[in-house]
């Protein structure tokens, strides 16, 4: 997903991978198009079309980067207590915060059909009554992220937030099989390639496509996250034969690396789809290499900027998409199609972008601060008060 920011490692010897990070900008700008709700030449697009299937991934990234920061780390109980904490610090804030934004905008269309304002249509289902997705029990779920445990018939309130739960979910049992059965030889790691490969054959069995998001994400989400993990093990390895190939070949495996995966989004419909695991494995291991045309493309400065904010962009742009909808039909009486539709899109695109920027600078980063400093602070209290 767009939460362990690979910039925001710190290690005995820091690791920063630009492409990977890169890419996270790129594909947030790519999932808030996907959940526009009027027509632009973009969303014709196949690629778009076929745009779920990208989440896992985020996933594999998240993965990638969990093993190479905590592969020596995450031993102790205590390590593990900060470990939670500090995922917790980096998902939770923006996530209540868009929580109660949600709920808000539940209560004002409430609020807005009460008095007259808003229009009931039929089989229109108003948060809060019976039959509506949004309830009391669902906010409960995304307040304590288990919103992708088949909880609920139905995404709700923050649609993309599933992923949020997923994710810290997916968390506890990194840190469980880092505690207690952490994989050091190859059977190890042949293991869990087979219980990727197992969960998306189940999935595969259950479900027409990966659009899977409130009932199995937790485990399309595993099965991601693991990916990475299979990645990242093999990693300084596969890091040491690239470095002795020349600059050209590399850029020629990028390639290769990049045309094969928009293909498979393109041309791997339904239950191909579940044929995913390989493509987001080669892709993470190419491109953390950091080395070809395309790696180095990718570490331009705007999306690098982008993979700053891409959480806040992952999380704010829904309601925004909602906002822009409610305001085109307002004042243009219909959404727009064809290049007014594109017209709204590069307007809206930016707006999401300021917006998670200054979502990213009031929530995300001091949100994550207070919640690391919590413990600490406490700490000092009682410190101060024993020694009066």
């Amino acid at each position: 997903m767009f939460t362990a920011n690979s910039s925001q490692i710190k290690t005995s010897q820091p690791e920063y991978f630009a492409a990977l990070d890169g890419f996270r900008g790129l594909l947030a700008i790519f999932v808030a198009i996907y959940h526009t709700i009027w027509i632009s030449h973009p969303q014709t697009w196949r690629f778009f079309e076929q745009g779920p299937v990208i989440i896992d991934l985020f996933f594999a990234f998240s993965g990638f980067l969990m093993w190479r920061l905590y592969q020596d780390r995450l031993e102790t109980s205590e390590q593990a207590g900060q470990f939670l904490k500090r995922r917790f610090a980096r998902l939770y804030p923006l996530h209540l915060f868009m929580l109660i934004i949600f709920t808000v905008f539940a209560l004002l269309r409430l609020w807005a059909h009460e008095i007259g304002l808003a229009n009931h249509t039929p089989g229109e289902i108003l948060p809060f009554q019976k039959g509506a997705p949004e309830t009391w029990f669902s906010f409960l779920q995304h307040l304590t992220l288990t919103n992708s445990l088949g909880l609920s018939n139905s995404l709700n309130f923050n649609p993309p937030s599933w992923t949020v739960g997923a994710e810290f979910c997916t968390y506890l049992i990194f840190m469980g099989m880092m505690l207690w059965c952490r994989p050091r030889r190859l059977t190890g790691f042949v293991l869990i390639a087979l219980g990727v490969s197992s969960i998306y054959f189940v999935l595969s069995r259950i479900k027409p496509d990966m659009n899977i998001t409130h009932d199995y994400g937790f485990w399309r989400c595993v099965a991601g996250f693991y990916t990475g993990v299979l990645a990242s093990a093999i990693f300084p390895k596969f890091r040491i034969w690239m470095e002795r190939v020349s600059s050209g070949l590399s850029s020629v495996l990028e390639g290769l690396t990049f045309v094969a995966g928009v293909l498979f989004v393109i041309y791997a419909p339904g239950k191909a789809q579940f044929l995913v695991a390989p493509i987001i494995f080669v892709f993470v291991l190419v491109f953390a290499c950091d080395k070809g045309f395309i790696s180095r493309f990718m570490t331009q400065r705007i999306f690098q900027y982008l993979a700053k904010i891409s959480y806040s962009v992952y999380l704010v742009h829904v309601i925004v998409a909602i906002i822009f909808a409610i305001v085109m039909e307002r004042v243009l009486g219909q959404l727009p199609t064809g290049w007014a539709g594109d017209f709204w899109l590069g307007a809206y695109v930016l707006v999401v972008i300021a917006i998670s920027h200054l979502t990213y600078h009031i929530i995300e980063v001091p949100g994550g601060r207070f919640v690391r400093n919590w413990g600490r602070r406490r700490k000092r209290v009682a410190e101060n008060r024993s020694s009066v």
